[in-house]
């Protein structure tokens, strides 16, 4: 259990980091192979197979030769969204054919940026950016219907929380939810506390938590 926290953590600072290089500019969209590389250097020292060295370093690749054409040092076209989906596809594989655990969150979560920056680059991604939330939560989803199903829920429940603050910011961004909307937190506070009780209880009632 200890391992499986240690290697979410991990995940979730990589994307954290991504996220903020590519908001400040430094790094472009899929700057996340990079992460994603690193990441799989982590699980190769964890592990020492050499599956996880051969796909870190073709992350790592991939996300210099973006890095490079980001900054017109070398330029090479190629589908930023066809390669991390592909990725994707390879890591849910060998997750199936390998059974290797950790194999689940990068497959999933990729496929769910893949998407995201389909959706940024046809459609209008000044209101399309709460998108990434959404998606986000439902690779939660699909990480607990592939690998926690019936064993536990927390993906659940990360899922929710990240697919709710999608839908809140996109409420913002198409301006069907207002800033003075915080006059009600009165009654959201408590709704929300309520939501994540009932979630809780669904845990406990089904007797697959843990």
């Amino acid at each position: 259990m200890n391992r499986r926290r240690s290697i979410l953590g991990f995940i979730l600072i990589l994307i954290g980091l991504s996220a903020i290089l590519k908001n400040l500019k430094l790094m472009p969209d899929n700057s996340l192979l990079i992460f994603v590389g690193i990441f799989l250097f982590y699980l190769w020292h964890l592990n020492k197979q050499n599956l996880f060295l051969v796909l870190g370093t073709l992350g790592i690749i991939f996300g210099l030769i973006s890095l490079l054409d980001y900054y017109g040092i070398f330029h090479l076209r190629m589908s930023t969204e066809l390669v991390l989906l592909t990725l994707g596809i390879i890591f849910l594989y060998f997750y199936y054919s390998k059974r290797i655990f950790g194999f689940v969150f990068p497959g999933a979560i990729l496929i769910s940026h893949a998407i995201y920056l389909f959706l940024m680059s046809n459609f209008n991604s000044g209101k399309m950016w709460p998108s990434y939330f959404l998606l986000l939560g439902f690779a939660f989803y699909l990480i607990y219907f592939i690998a926690f199903y019936e064993k536990s829920s927390w993906p659940l429940v990360v899922g929710t929380i990240l697919i709710l603050l999608g839908i809140v910011f996109l409420g913002f961004s198409f301006g069907i939810l207002s800033w003075r909307i915080y006059k009600y937190y009165n009654y959201i506070i408590p709704a929300v506390l309520i939501l994540i009780g009932i979630i809780l209880l669904m845990k406990v009632f089904s007797g697959k938590g843990s």
